[in-house]
């Protein structure tokens, strides 16, 4: 990325057709390119006993594709949502993934993305109040988290939700405390009337906003909604479809290494447990979560907010092309393959616009919601029929839940979360075992270069578009 960052950038400058890409992606790539450099600034650290110093490098705090930040922002917001926010409850993971077509109108309408978002998350929350009346309960709600993931494992913009549902129904008692409605398991049926509801009322909705005609047909809509960004819209759309947008291959499909012969662009579904698709919408529902195993709840969240890109992932064939490991294949592939070029362009679609929220809330756990100070957090919960905690607690040999300190600060400290996120522990010198402590930020120039000469390391950081020795190995190209 160093040494082809600047022929990207003048490459589409140069593309009479195409205007230049938004400023935010332009800033992403440099923030991202300063990311851990000591000649940006660092943090000095000192240890109380023996006085060794620890020099830390600042990040770059984006949110596109930086595998280092995109791991700690993960890390703090699946202990924050484990620790303060999730009830001791049941909870159940849902995935909807979306026909390619409607990938590339959410990708690009924000506001598309928010409504296909809402539509899910209402289908599940009236599938469980059917089933709450069958059980002679009316009105409540359920809570969720959703997390909109951007990319796929073959890095192409592919848009879709993990949600994670508190696995039953919130209603208010006559004292006004929380009680919650357990319902056992899910069944294929069951999903079917979910999946049935999103794609009915998805496809309603798009007919009314003119992107779907009567019959079914696509229509195409044009770049109009984005006119100064048309070549983040021409990226998107060749990302979607696992194409190539620029260079001499554009138009061609990415490489696959080891696929067969005969290799369709259609992913077949696998109908099994707790997995429905219709229409191009697909629904897995076959992961739940019990009200006690907390440390399942907070790696399932780790899951569902991890970044886009996996740095253990990528390697560097003897030609200089990047290949990145596929988790899994259909075709026999092991491995996707992109130029220099073409590896920018698909980290490029995948960032998302500022001031667009990736996680939302819904239904109890909103900020809106009544009953979210009563549930947020909490761990005395009283279920209808029986007392629910108290049994699972039991069942497993665990102590009984004490009652709830006053509530604590959420707010992680820095050595803790890198402790927790890399298993760094800077807390603690390396030398003695001591305690450190942060004795300064440096930021200014003359002061970063002065000190990092002083301790031998070096101070100039990497110019854009230099060339450097051909040692392909993730340090160097990272």
């Amino acid at each position: 990325m160093q040494q082809n960052i600047d022929d990207f950038f003048r490459d589409l400058e140069s593309n009479p057709d195409q205007k230049s890409l938004p400023y935010f992606v332009k800033k992403e790539f440099e923030k991202f390119l300063s990311c851990g450099l000591l000649a940006h600034g660092f943090v000095r650290l000192k240890c109380s006993d023996c006085s060794e110093s620890l020099i830390v490098a600042f990040s770059c705090k984006c949110r596109g594709f930086c595998p280092s930040c995109a791991g700690r922002r993960m890390s703090e917001r699946a202990i924050n949502l484990t620790d303060e926010v999730i009830p001791f409850v049941p909870t159940r993971h849902w995935v909807l993934s979306l026909p390619f077509e409607l990938r590339y109108w959410m990708a690009s309408d924000d506001d598309l993305l928010k409504k296909v978002n809402g539509i899910f998350c209402a289908e599940i929350n009236n599938y469980l109040c059917k089933k709450a009346r069958k059980l002679g309960v009316k009105g409540g709600e359920t809570g969720i988290v959703s997390f909109l993931q951007r990319a796929g494992g073959a890095l192409n913009l592919n848009l879709h939700y993990h949600l994670l549902v508190l696995d039953g129904l919130y209603t208010t008692g006559e004292d006004g405390s929380p009680i919650i409605t357990r319902f056992p398991g899910i069944e294929n049926d069951e999903l079917a009337c979910v999946v049935r509801g999103v794609s009915r009322r998805v496809i309603k909705y798009l007919r009314k906003t003119g992107r779907l005609s009567e019959d079914g047909e696509e229509v195409y809509i044009g770049d109009d909604r984005d006119e100064e960004h048309e070549a983040l819209s021409h990226l998107k759309r060749a990302s979607v479809s696992s194409r190539i947008a620029l260079g001499p291959r554009a138009g061609l499909k990415v490489r696959r290494v080891g696929s067969s012969f005969g290799f369709e662009e259609e992913i077949p579904k696998n109908q099994s447990y707790g997995c429905v698709s219709m229409n191009g919408f697909s629904i897995h529902a076959a992961t739940s979560i019990k009200a006690h195993e907390r440390d399942r709840l907070e790696k399932l969240l780790r899951y569902l907010g991890r970044g886009p890109v996996s740095h253990e992932r990528i390697s560097l064939d003897e030609n200089g092309n990047i290949l990145y490991k596929l988790k899994s294949s259909y075709d026999g592939a092991t491995h996707v393959m992109f130029s220099p070029m073409e590896f920018i362009e698909k980290l490029a679609s995948m960032i998302p616009p500022p001031y667009k929220h990736q996680v939302n809330y819904y239904g109890c756990l909103s900020s809106h919601s009544k009953l979210r100070a009563e549930i947020v957090g909490s761990l005395a919960v009283e279920f209808c029929g029986q007392d629910y905690l108290q049994q699972e607690f039991q069942n497993d040999g665990e102590a009984e839940v004490e009652p709830d300190d006053p509530p604590a600060s959420r707010y992680i400290p820095w050595a803790e979360l890198l402790k927790r996120t890399f298993g760094i522990d800077l807390s603690t010198c390396p030398k003695c075992g001591g305690r450190v402590r942060v004795i300064a930020a440096i930021i200014e120039t003359e002061a970063v270069f002065k000190i990092l000469n002083h301790v031998g390391l070096g101070a100039d950081p990497p110019q854009i578009g230099m060339k450097v020795d051909k040692e392909y190995v993730y340090e160097s190209f990272y």
